[in-house]
């Protein structure tokens, strides 16, 4: 018996619905249209995955007998013909969000890039173009996937162009750290994220504020707050004495993030100041508590702590000003 059905029944031995009720709604749940927009585009996504991981393979498996120059070559060609694709489908420049009647635009823009990313990087392991200039080889993608993002309205192609600039910051502060000591501690890596967080975060209010490519506000706020907040807990997690020096832009941006989410009803922005505000609280509590206050206190703020957490997910829509008639908000 499927769910509907039981569900159906139980209804009808409380007498809460009646035999032309129950007809009417399971003729509905047989004939209701289903969305098949979901599907669609995680299967086209799984399609570019798979066709970019083909041609690596096909890289891979054909080097010996095709050579590095025709193999170069290949790429190039795909990856222009492309952006060529793109930029022919593509409609005028707009500050608002553009609607492309060219469905395939999207994901072709999405190959391009991917494209380019494995060219760029087949050329610098074959030829060394780039030397040891490595902020180099990670400005250029950062570059043009900015450029293209705005341009054909993309926001996926916008978060690989973040994450490829936020790369080329990383690199350009501490290289040794980044590439070779894998030192993520280091005071000056820290605050360079903080600061590419806050700078993130900047960019998509003001998009808001001015009205330019506003959607592409939820990219810049949840990629700067994720890395704000991050490189915030690393400095309070450091062992030199930086905590103190750290709670305070913590809890500045939770308070901004939390003031965000309930003016846009945003569920996703509001867990997020709630978990690493709480992550943050936690460890200054207990870093200014002894052994024996822990001892007794610690299992008390657990269990208050889970009440808490109890409370907050059943009174979110209250946080948020949303009435109960209304849905949950999906971002």
């Amino acid at each position: 018996m499927n769910p509907l059905s039981f569900l159906l029944d139980e209804w009808q031995q409380r007498h809460l619905l009646t035999d032309e009720q129950r007809g009417q709604l399971e003729t509905h749940e047989r004939n209701r249209p289903v969305s098949l927009y979901i599907l669609l585009r995680s299967l086209l996504y799984a399609g570019i995955l798979l066709f970019t991981s083909g041609v690596g393979v096909l890289i891979y498996n054909n080097i010996d007998t095709v050579g590095h120059t025709a193999l170069i070559a290949l790429l190039a060609v795909l990856t222009a013909g492309s952006f060529f694709y793109v930029y022919r489908t593509s409609v005028p420049f707009s500050r608002g969000l553009i609607e492309n009647e060219a469905k395939f635009s999207d994901f072709t823009l999405l190959i391009a890039c991917t494209l380019f990313l494995m060219l760029e990087g087949y050329v610098q392991w074959r030829y060394n173009v780039f030397g040891t200039r490595y902020g180099l080889a990670t400005v250029l993608p950062a570059v043009l996937f900015l450029f293209c993002a705005y341009r054909f309205d993309h926001r996926g192609v916008l978060s690989m162009g973040l994450t490829a600039f936020a790369s080329w910051v990383g690199i350009t502060v501490a290289p040794m750290e980044v590439l070779s000591n894998n030192d993520f501690n280091d005071m000056k890596l820290i605050v360079t994220g903080v600061l590419l967080g806050v700078l993130y975060i900047g960019v998509g209010v003001a998009s808001e504020r001015m009205d330019f490519k506003k959607h592409f506000s939820f990219t810049y706020l949840l990629l700067g707050g994720n890395v704000f907040f991050i490189g915030s807990l690393a400095g309070l997690f450091r062992e030199e004495g930086w905590a103190f020096e750290f709670a305070l832009p913590i809890a500045a941006g939770c308070w901004l993030f939390v003031n965000y989410a309930r003016r846009s009803q945003s569920f996703l922005f509001l867990l997020m100041a709630v978990v690493y505000g709480y992550i943050a609280f936690t460890y200054l509590l207990f870093e200014v508590m002894n052994e024996a206050l822990w001892a007794f206190f610690g299992m008390f703020y657990v269990a208050a702590s889970t009440g808490g957490v109890i409370w907050f997910f059943l009174n979110f829509k209250k946080l948020l000003k949303v009435r109960d008639e209304e849905r949950p908000p999906l971002r």
